[in-house]
């Protein structure tokens, strides 16, 4: 008898589900990376409007300041105003424009806090957030009539990997 008999040995087998094992990896690999580039930018996304947020606050209160008759930064001389002068120090302040609140930071800012039930960051109310932001701003006047806002969020993503800050700059000035 002849031995005709044709099959896969040991090695082609394992040859085989080593090319199968490749071609399963590489599309898993790319569908995490997918997903970990999109946790970051949604992340980044949040860190920029937080930012924004804090800018759009301070040209209220510059308004209302100015409309109230008072000092634009400082409120001075309006009966209601709201006073930005903690955000003109060394270490800036932190602000919530929810509750029209304004404190200095004593050296670092704490973490803004994240209610679920109305999707808002604030410093009063929800949990400390997941990716944990931290909001300073500071204002410095440039002339009697000029200021710049500088707003810096800086936040460590859910798995503690601190994320490169986002800053934004804004040039505000005395209108009336």
């Amino acid at each position: 008898m002849t031995n005709n008999m044709k099959g896969f040995t040991l090695i082609e087998t394992l040859i085989a589900i080593l090319l199968l094992t490749m071609a399963i990896a590489g599309p898993l690999t790319l569908a995490s990376k997918g997903l970990t580039a999109t946790l970051v930018a949604k992340e980044q996304f949040a860190a920029f409007y937080l930012a924004q947020d804090a800018v759009e606050f301070v040209r209220y209160v510059r308004d209302s300041n100015s409309l109230g008759g008072g000092d634009w930064l400082t409120g001075a001389g309006a009966g209601s105003g709201i006073d930005l002068s903690a955000c003109l120090g060394a270490n800036g302040c932190y602000l919530d424009s929810i509750q029209s609140t304004i404190t200095a930071c004593g050296g670092t800012c704490p973490v803004m806090n994240y209610n679920p039930a109305n999707h808002f960051f604030s410093y009063t109310t929800g949990a400390p957030s997941a990716q944990k932001f931290v909001r300073t701003v500071k204002i410095t006047n440039t002339t009697a009539d000029e200021a710049v806002i500088t707003v810096t969020i800086s936040w460590n993503d859910r798995a503690g990997i601190t994320r490169v800050p986002v800053t934004v700059r804004e040039n505000i000035f005395k209108w009336q």
